[in-house]
């Protein structure tokens, strides 16, 4: 009877999960894609509807990059260099205490790198005894149990068992060891010094390596104890065994935790850094130590001396949540492709390298996954683009969670800046409201405004732009220079840019009232660009008439930079 109990009890489990999948996949049918596609470029002056994220046929996927998505989803135009992924666990590289046996992983990264064309991630799974599904977090009914990445041997150590917090989304159960226990911590580093012995770390056809510690999920993530901890001497000494073993390569290492004292630590001993949240893409906004800080006037500024941009480490994210079951965490369908296109952006203004994109059957905007593919690992020296985003949004105070100020946060910029001045001050426009799940955000200021204006009505008309000198400097240049703007109010304004370090030239735009965010582009064959500094006048909006609503500037390299 009991048997027949719970098997009717899984079948009604299933019809409601099947009958769900049923009502997600309707409405995912008006706002994703199942067909990859992306923009052809057109070295023509034009305007499309919506974004442009076109590039030059030159432009390829830097060789330090990676995209980790489900090739079938893909077509062979995906430019992007796939991620690999090869997770070996501490249960199958030490079956018996003291044996090791890494031949298995030494074949897997050869065959997932395909000589090079593929970029390998691995991580050492080694914390989790087991994991438990249920039938609800509400009912919990055992519908199956998954093994886990610690050696069975270790139960005759007397490590202890850990029962970790359910998720809420998928109603699951991590059961972790404590890896700070004597008798796991010290048998764990002679482990990773058996790996580093092999000579597996320094293999080319590795790029990265996640540092797993424990955690609630199912990734094995997590941050080190605190610094007056008992165990935070315990944790230092994993990530100086994990360099050992990585010596010579130790911008491969991921560590996986965004603390600060975390950071400092793995930064000082070479190593790289990877979230795995940037779904929640203000949720680092500021974190000094991956070089995100904020200025007196609330702009996001990118600190491109830290070693993690400046000596190109492994650099990762993860934007794979956009499925049926990532709504209750993340916020309603309706707000997938918004919360995706800035995340995507946010990967690219923290200059990533790799990343896992969306991970269940639908695609969000095949465009810009085929444009960040191509963006992933690029320097300023190498980058075919720079570009602003006119956005801002308030924050809470992520090293005060009590304080109930709102942290102003203004742009997303990648090369080129917008900075106000006497004449060129703008206002946030274009509100999208975000849910109540981004928890980042201020209670206060659930949303995201997407554009900045002019305000002719007080004399402001301009918004002013400047480019980085380390990317494009004097001239003459020849770029194209795509401006992303709302259509309304019949507007007219211009783009003005140099001809020479004192003459300036407009290029009008007419707007009628559509409402419809439009890309116009400018080919230039005579651009210069005097300007010095975040603040220097490298290019101009100047509104003639009404108000120029500006969301996205970019300018583009026509010709591949010789290096």
């Amino acid at each position: 009877m009991g048997r027949t109990l719970f098997s009717i009890l899984l079948l009604l489990l299933l019809a409601g999960s099947h009958a769900q999948e049923r009502s997600f996949n309707e409405r995912a049918e008006q706002v994703l894609h199942k067909t990859y596609f992306f923009q052809p470029w057109r070295e023509e002056n034009h305007t499309i509807d919506g974004n442009d994220w076109s590039l030059p046929p030159w432009v390829k996927a830097s060789a330090y990059s990676g995209i980790s998505i489900n090739a079938k989803k893909l077509s062979p135009d995906f430019p992007g260099r796939l991620q690999r992924t090869v997770r070996p666990s501490w249960r199958e590289v030490e079956p018996k205490e003291g044996e090791y046996d890494f031949s298995k992983l030494r074949e897997k990264i050869l065959k997932l790198s395909e000589n090079g064309k593929c970029a390998v991630k691995m991580g050492l799974g080694a914390s989790v005894w087991e994991t438990r599904y249920f039938k609800s977090i509400e009912d919990r009914t055992l519908v199956r149990t998954t093994p886990g990445t610690a050696p069975l041997w270790l139960q005759e150590h007397g490590v202890k068992v850990i029962e970790e917090r359910p998720n809420r989304s998928i109603p699951f159960q991590v059961v972790n060891l404590d890896i700070y226990s004597p008798a796991y911590h010290q048998r764990y580093v002679r482990l990773v010094q058996a790996l580093g012995e092999t000579g597996i770390p320094q293999m080319k056809e590795l790029d990265l390596c996640y540092l797993h510690l424990k955690s609630a999920s199912r990734g094995e993530e997590g941050c080190g104890p605190k610094l007056d901890d008992p165990n935070r001497k315990l944790y230092e000494e994993r990530l100086r065994a994990w360099a050992n073993a990585f010596k010579g390569v130790e911008h491969k290492l991921c560590n996986v935790s965004p603390m600060e004292e975390d950071m400092r630590l793995a930064l000082d001993l070479g190593m790289g850094q990877r979230n795995g949240f940037v779904e929640h893409y203000l949720l680092h906004a500021p974190n000094p130590m991956l070089a995100q800080t904020l200025d007196e006037n609330g702009y996001l500024v990118v600190d491109e001396s830290n070693p993690l941009i400046a000596e190109n480490r492994a650099s990762g994210d993860e934007n794979e949540e956009y499925t049926r079951n990532h709504e209750a965490r993340f916020g309603p369908l309706d707000t997938f492709p918004h919360r995706y296109r800035e995340s995507m952006l946010r990967v690219l203004q923290m200059r990533r390298n790799f990343l896992w994109a969306e991970g269940g059957k639908w695609l969000v905007n095949p465009p810009l996954l085929h444009y960040v593919a191509l963006e992933l690992g690029k320097t300023v020296k190498t980058a075919p683009d720079a570009w602003c985003y006119l956005r801002e949004s308030h924050v809470r105070n992520r090293a005060n969670w009590k304080d109930k100020t709102p942290l102003k946060v203004k742009n997303f910029e990648r090369w080129l800046y917008q900075r106000d001045a006497d004449g060129a001050r703008t206002e946030p426009a274009e509100r999208v409201a975000v849910p109540e799940q981004m928890f980042e955000f201020h209670r206060k200021h659930l949303y995201d405004d997407t554009a900045r204006t002019t305000n002719t009505a007080e004399g402001q008309r301009t918004i002013q732009f400047g480019v980085a000198e380390t990317f494009l400097a004097g001239g003459p240049h020849r770029v194209a220079v795509k401006v992303t703007y709302l259509d309304r109010g019949n507007a007219e304004w211009t783009l003005d840019y140099h001809t020479s370090p004192d003459a300036l030239a407009p290029r009008p735009v007419t707007c009628a009232d559509t409402g419809k965010a439009k890309t116009v582009t400018f080919i230039l064959t005579d651009a210069f660009f005097p300007g010095e500094g975040y603040a220097g006048l490298d290019l101009q909006i100047q509104a003639r008439q009404g108000d120029a609503v500006i969301r996205f500037l970019r300018i583009v390299k026509l010709e591949c930079p010789s290096l």
